[in-house]
């Protein structure tokens, strides 16, 4: 085990790090968490829903990941996207005989156990189930989140490249693609897909402009979600903030006609756009709640095991405080635990007030992943959320004078049958 490269520790690491970094910034930055009762200090509104973790729990083959996105594929499959995976086995509490790959998926009909999908190497060994089709051979991909189309199925994917083999601190982060797969109702080994660059990623020493973390299709647009941690973001007050791009339904692909939410209003440079609230974690989901008739951002802040939500009730804001929901209770486990990737999954749950929420648990000690088999594995949370729960306005960003995108609220030619807006051009 010690002699496979797959399994020496640094994409684990590499994870690892890249939180901590952006961990030390939200950490700093984050409000006051404010819990959903008015007035007194009430628990967090999450528990845990052991029954969904123990569908992902096995003793052979797929045996943990984190990233965990998921995209509705048919009227009863789901989707999921995993990135840094281990394939072996689970014996005794322990990971035993287990390589570590860069990505896998899986498909679940309904509430069954998912069916795990990766790639094999000339040598018999598992392999990501996608790798870069440019750049080195140490390039690998790490999978965001997508959305199905008539055109195909789409997702995120983010490039990262290894300058010094074998060395935790030896990677970056180099650029963002979209993947189109054609043919989506085949079995995954007989997908065909094209990758194509996403020319408006940005990254630097000082930051980066980072999209497809979240996607949503609303109407006669998709809705892309992105990270901004360029110096103009925080220069604005908004440092690592969560920006909103746009494209028609059936035009995800071209990238000539997406627009970009800067101040409120819809525009053709990508330069321009303006986050509408800081410190966003580095992974996270974008849902709508009809019980509540509000946007629900969903996020971990920084790796210390706090999941918490902003509401608003426009995708241009203004969006509340984060609100705590949901304490991992695996940080008590060990000093050297840590919690990330918290996203919500809504539409996993029946009811318009819930929210499904995974989230994944790692150790700064890589070898605790195969000492202790409890670790890395995608951990579920239901979060209920009512009509009255008081949430308040982030202070300090009412984006006064800014054009605020249709409220799902009104009732109005920009509601459906289902109260999700769809907005039309500006």
């Amino acid at each position: 085990m010690r002699n496979s490269p797959h399994c020496s520790g640094p994409l684990t690491r590499r994870r690892l790090i890249y939180y901590s970094a952006l961990a030390a910034s939200a950490i700093a930055l984050t409000s006051p968490l404010a819990p959903f009762a008015s007035g007194a200090a009430a628990e967090p509104a999450g528990k845990a829903a052991p029954e969904w973790d123990a569908l992902f729990q096995r003793e052979s083959g797929w045996i943990g990941a984190d990233g965990v996105y998921s995209i509705p594929l048919t009227g009863d499959t789901t989707l999921w996207l995993f990135s840094d995976t281990f394939v072996g086995k689970v014996k005794d509490g322990k990971r035993l005989d287990a390589r570590m790959i860069n990505n896998s998926i899986a498909l679940q009909r309904g509430t069954n156990q998912p069916e795990f999908f990766y790639g094999t190497a000339a040598d018999g060994q598992p392999a990501s189930f996608i790798k870069p089709e440019h750049g080195s051979r140490r390039d690998y991909f790490w999978l965001c989140h997508g959305v199905r189309t008539t055109r195909g199925l789409y997702f995120f994917l983010q490039r990262v490249v290894t300058v010094k083999p074998g060395t935790p601190f030896g990677f970056k982060l180099v650029d963002g693609w979209l993947a189109c797969v054609a043919n989506p109702d085949e079995p995954p080994p007989q997908w065909r897909i094209t990758q194509t660059q996403v020319p408006f990623t940005s990254i630097s020493t000082k930051g980066g402009l980072i999209f497809g973390g979240a996607v949503r299709r609303e109407g006669e647009f998709i809705y892309v979600f992105g990270g901004d941690s360029r110096p103009e973001a925080k220069k604005a007050g908004m440092p690592n903030g969560m920006v909103v791009a746009r494209a028609p339904a059936e035009a995800l692909g071209d990238f000539a006609q997406w627009r970009f939410l800067a101040n409120g209003a819809w525009q053709g440079d990508c330069k321009k756009i303006t986050p509408v609230f800081p410190n966003l974690g580095s992974e996270y989901s974008v849902s709508w709640l009809p019980a509540r008739k509000e946007y629900a951002a969903v996020y971990s802040e920084g790796i210390g095991g706090r999941i918490v939500l902003r509401l608003a009730p426009a995708l241009a804001g203004p969006w509340s405080d984060p609100v705590l929901v949901y304490r991992c209770p695996e940080m008590n486990w060990s000093p050297k635990v840590f919690c990330y990737a918290a996203k919500a999954h809504p539409e996993l749950t029946g009811e318009p007030g819930e929210l499904l929420i995974t989230y994944a648990a790692n150790s700064w000690n890589f070898w605790d992943l195969f000492s202790d088999a409890r670790l890395y594995w995608p951990r579920f949370v239901r979060v209920k959320l009512s009509r009255n729960n008081a949430v308040q306005p982030q202070r300090g960003t009412n984006q006064q004078g800014a054009r605020m995108l249709p409220s799902p609220a009104r009732k109005d030619a920009c509601a459906t049958a289902r109260q999700v807006p769809r907005f039309g051009a500006f």
